[in-house]
C-alpha cells in the first residue's frame, strides 16, 4: 500500500478492513480528474446518475465536476482499489472530449493491471522525483488505453435521476430552484426531491449548488474572474461563494 502525493498527483493503493465509511467518503465531487482500478470487495459504485457493482479489474474514470459515491459493504470482504487523481491539463487534448463524454466504468480491463501493480514497485524504490516522472508516464499510457477501450460496461441507469442531471447541467448559470425544476420536468417537488436524495444519497439543491461552483471553477480556470463566475452562476453573495469554492477545491483530501 502506498500514498504518493508530489506535485500536481495524488496516487495511493488503499485497502479498507471492515469499519463504516464517513458521510464525506460517500459523496463528494471535485475539480480533478480521477481513474479508481477495483481490486476486490464488495462495492456499489455510483457516478451520477449511473451505477454498477464493481467486480475485480474494473476501472471507473470520474471526469471534474461529476458527482460520485460508493456503497461499501465491508461485513464479510475488505475494500481494495487504486486511486489516481490528477489535474485536467494532464489529460491531452485529443483524449479529453471522447474520454469526458464517456460513461465512467470500464470493465473487462485486465491488460490495466500490469500498470496498476506496477506503480507498487516504483513508489517503494525510486526518489519522489522519479516517481513522478513514472507515474506520470504510466498514466498517460493508461488514458490511451482507456481512450482506446471506450467499453461502456454493465452499469445500471437511473432515467429518472439522468433526466434531472442532464436539465441541470443544461440551465447551470440559470436560477435554478425546486419550483423550476418541477414546473420544467413537471414532476411535483416532492417526488423530484425523495427520488434524487434517495438515489444520490444528497438533496437535490445541494446538488445544483455544487454543481454551480464546479461551473464556475472552470470558467476561473479558463481566465474569469472570481467575482465575475459568481455572477454568471447566480450567487448573489461573493463571500459565501467563495467559502464553498475553497471548500470544493479541498475535497481533493476526501478518500474514495
Amino acid at each position: 500500500m502506498f500514498n504518493f502525493v508530489y506535485g500536481n498527483l495524488d496516487f495511493a493503493h488503499k485497502i479498507d478492513n471492515p469499519s463504516s465509511p464517513t458521510e464525506e467518503y460517500c459523496k463528494h465531487m471535485h475539480a480533478f480528474t480521477e481513474i479508481l482500478f477495483f481490486v476486490c470487495g464488495d462495492v456499489d459504485y455510483t457516478v451520477e446518475s449511473e451505477t454498477r457493482t464493481l467486480q475485480p479489474g474494473d476501472a471507473v474514470f470520474t471526469a471534474p465536476g461529476k458527482y460520485h459515491f460508493a456503497t461499501v459493504n465491508l461485513t464479510e470482504k475488505p475494500y481494495e482499489r487504486y486511486v489516481l487523481k490528477f489535474p485536467e491539463i494532464l489529460v491531452p487534448d485529443y483524449i479529453k472530449e471522447n474520454l469526458f463524454g464517456h460513461r465512467p466504468f470500464f470493465t473487462d480491463t485486465e491488460a490495466y493491471r500490469s500498470i496498476f501493480t506496477g506503480l507498487d514497485n516504483y513508489a517503494e524504490n525510486f526518489s519522489n522525483e522519479e516517481t513522478h516522472t513514472l507515474f506520470t508516464c504510466e498514466l498517460s499510457k493508461l488514458l490511451i488505453m482507456m481512450n482506446r477501450a471506450a467499453n461502456p460496461g454493465k452499469q445500471r441507469e437511473n432515467p429518472f435521476i439522468e433526466k434531472i442531471v442532464t436539465h441541470i447541467n443544461d440551465h447551470i448559470t440559470e436560477e435554478i430552484t425546486l419550483e423550476s425544476l418541477a414546473q420544467d420536468l413537471m414532476y411535483s417537488k416532492s417526488y423530484i426531491s425523495n427520488e434524487f436524495r434517495k438515489y444520490m444519497h444528497i438533496p437535490v439543491m445541494q446538488y445544483v449548488r455544487s454543481k454551480k461552483i464546479m461551473f464556475a471553477h472552470s470558467l476561473i480556470m479558463n481566465g474569469m474572474k472570481k467575482c465575475e463566475a459568481a455572477e454568471k452562476l447566480g450567487f448573489l453573495n461573493y463571500s459565501t461563494f467563495f467559502r464553498s469554492y475553497k471548500k470544493m477545491l479541498e475535497a481533493g483530501s476526501s478518500p474514495d
